[in-house]
């Protein structure tokens, strides 16, 4: 018989076993879930007090070695018992020492693990780490993560969602037990060694200043959703304000030079990670002067990305009832927001039609597609309709309005790009020009020395068509929907009214 097939037989054998505890009681070893030294070492069981054991947690851990396994200087777990892994921190403040010699522990050798039967959560420090993995048969812990996706997507990202069991039963009119909460779980009000513990730097004894950003960010939203913390003035940098202040009474980590990290990090929780909207936070949209919600046709969107062409498109909008905006460049993501949210209250889940008055180029061409992928978030788009494009101008028009937008160079099959014309940006431009427009009165050809042909990529500016030509197609537009008789009979009530 092979030793190891021996030592699997004694495993099984050992799990059946019993041991005793101090107090005489005979305990199953299967029974177990873990094992903890605190003031004395205890066997923890489903449904069961803690027995306090015989010995010193070192002696158990070379006794029941090969079922359980020490990750923890105070603790040894079951190991058919661990189902799953989260990010570990100490509810605490912990001492850091650095590691001496060798490999240092690695991010991922540090977590909690929860175990079948228990609902604590064990924790795994990097001195255990890489010994537990390897007998898990494992690389990495969260493949063990029992999370849904949406807790995963935290973890992974830093991100800790501290006091949650308390914040879930907590009442947000019980004003005593909202301050012993805030007291207990306040990031911001945290000391500096207890960031040290929650937000350390894997291998060395530093803060990591984006990632206690990021949970503050964080937090401040879970407690605002649950109504325990008032939404800001709208300002974002006085949120800055209020953030730093706190901090500095308390771990004093951050410095006047964060506050663009703290912008970056905001920015990218919400627009890049789609954690929260910038709604949440009460922050104030500059542009809603600029954009109102149609009252008959509330789903026909008229926008222009110019601000000196607010008036005619307003114009154009109300007298038919439909919805406008301007944008003033690239739509910004807080207007989309709340802009969506206003569409979808007043049009009840009916697809939005956009009627674009943009520029002629890769920019006009970008604009409207965010547009779209913005509003997108909170309605249905039916389609997306560009009103003002080359067939407006005639081809003197064209020569005389036409504006360079990007310059190349070509010989045979090579291109690149001629100054001060980027290679992003030529991309982009030929991209644009071969799959929106193609229309060769936009290029200009001219010979270059040594056989190379430098050719011109040009656009035209939105204000320059004949406004009586761009209405004339958005009421086209609005003739295809049905809506202009209709549209514009109830309009006109409206405004006797």
């Amino acid at each position: 018989m092979s030793v190891e097939l021996l030592k699997r037989v004694d495993r099984i054998l050992q799990a059946e076993s019993l041991i005793r505890s101090r107090a005489g009681e005979l305990i199953p070893v299967r029974d177990i879930l873990y094992i903890y030294s605190s003031g004395g070492v205890f066997a923890v069981r489903a449904g069961k007090d803690d027995a306090e054991l015989e010995g010193a947690l070192s002696s158990w851990e070379k006794r029941l070695r090969g079922l359980f396994m020490q990750t923890h200087r105070r603790y040894l777990v079951a190991l058919d018992r661990i189902e799953g892994t989260y990010e570990r921190f100490p509810l605490g403040a912990e001492a850091y020492q650095r590691p001496k010699g060798g490999e240092r522990p690695g991010r991922d050798d540090e977590c909690e693990i929860s175990l079948h039967g228990s609902a604590a959560r064990i924790p795994v420090i990097g001195a255990y780490g890489k010994v537990l993995k390897k007998a898990l048969g494992i690389t990495k812990f969260h493949y063990l993560s029992p999370e849904n996706p949406d807790d995963r997507k935290l973890r992974l990202y830093g991100l800790i969602d501290f006091g949650w069991r308390e914040l879930a039963s907590l009442d947000p009119a019980d004003k005593e037990a909202v301050v012993a909460f805030k007291a207990k779980w306040d990031v911001k009000q945290f000391s500096r060694e207890r960031m040290l513990s929650c937000f350390r730097q894997y291998g060395v004894n530093e803060i990591n200043k984006k990632r206690v950003i990021k949970n503050i960010i964080y937090q401040l939203w879970r407690w605002i959703k649950k109504g325990i913390e008032p939404k800001g003035d709208g300002n974002i940098r006085s949120l800055w304000y209020q953030v730093k202040t706190v901090l500095a009474y308390h771990s004093d980590i951050l410095e006047a030079g964060d506050v663009d990290t703290f912008y970056n990090t905001l920015q990218e929780m919400i627009e890049e990670k789609e954690l929260f909207r910038y709604k949440d936070f009460g922050f104030f949209d500059e542009t809603a002067d600029w954009r109102a919600v149609g009252e008959v046709l509330p789903h026909v969107v008229l926008v222009t990305e110019k601000k000196g062409l607010l008036f005619f498109i307003q114009s154009m909008a109300t007298a038919v009832g439909a919805s406008y905006m301007t944008l003033k460049g690239e739509p910004t993501m807080i207007a989309m927001e709340y802009f969506g949210d206003e569409l979808k209250e007043k049009c009840g889940g009916r697809p939005l039609v956009l009627l674009c008055v943009t520029d002629v180029d890769p920019a006009g061409e970008s604009i409207q597609r965010n547009l779209a992928k913005g509003l997108a978030k909170t309605n249905a788009i039916e389609r997306t309709v560009r009103l003002v494009d080359t067939s407006l101008y005639t081809d003197q028009q064209i020569k005389i309005i036409r504006w360079p937008t990007a310059y190349y160079l070509k010989k045979g099959d090579e291109i690149k790009p001629a100054p001060p014309t980027s290679k992003s940006w030529l991309t982009k431009a030929l991209r644009w020009f071969e799959t929106m427009q193609n229309d060769p009165r936009l290029l200009k050809f001219e010979d270059a020395a040594d056989g190379w042909t430098k050719i011109t990529i040009f656009g035209i500016e939105a204000d320059s068509a004949d406004r009586q030509k761009v209405e004339a197609r958005f009421r086209a537009e609005l003739e295809k929907m049905g809506a202009v008789g209709p549209a514009r009979n109830q309009a006109a009530k409206m405004r006797k009214k």
